[in-house]
């Protein structure tokens, strides 16, 4: 046992080379240290939480108008949404763009008038 072991409450360890081996038949069924493996492969199952939008959209603006370094880290990653929202995105993308269209086509005939 390490010194680091011993200011940890009862029961909890510092991962050591010791506990790569199950200790009990429990361990051997569902070893933490091949799950941990597995996610340092990239292997593993990924961790997903969910968020109200409420929180995340804020959050998002933030720090895209900051240019937070971290944003663009998670740029190409994938994000699940309801089908619901997905409609409303697509249907709001859509006014935005016509309403962006009309407002440039007004602005060039008022130029050339």
């Amino acid at each position: 046992m390490s010194d680091l072991d011993q200011q940890l409450p009862a029961g909890w360890k510092i991962w050591s080379d010791d506990s790569a081996t199950p200790q009990t038949e429990a361990d051997a069924s569902d070893p933490r240290w091949m799950r941990e493996l597995d996610l340092i492969a990239g292997t593993g199952p990924n961790k997903t939480r969910s968020v109200p939008l409420k929180l995340l959209v804020p959050l998002l603006l933030s720090a895209q108008q900051r240019n937070s370094t971290w944003l663009s880290d998670f740029a190409d990653d994938t994000v699940v949404i309801d089908a619901d929202l997905h409609d409303v995105l697509l249907a709001y993308g859509n006014l935005r763009l016509a309403n962006n269209g009309d407002s440039a086509a007004g602005t060039a005939s008022r130029a050339a008038a």
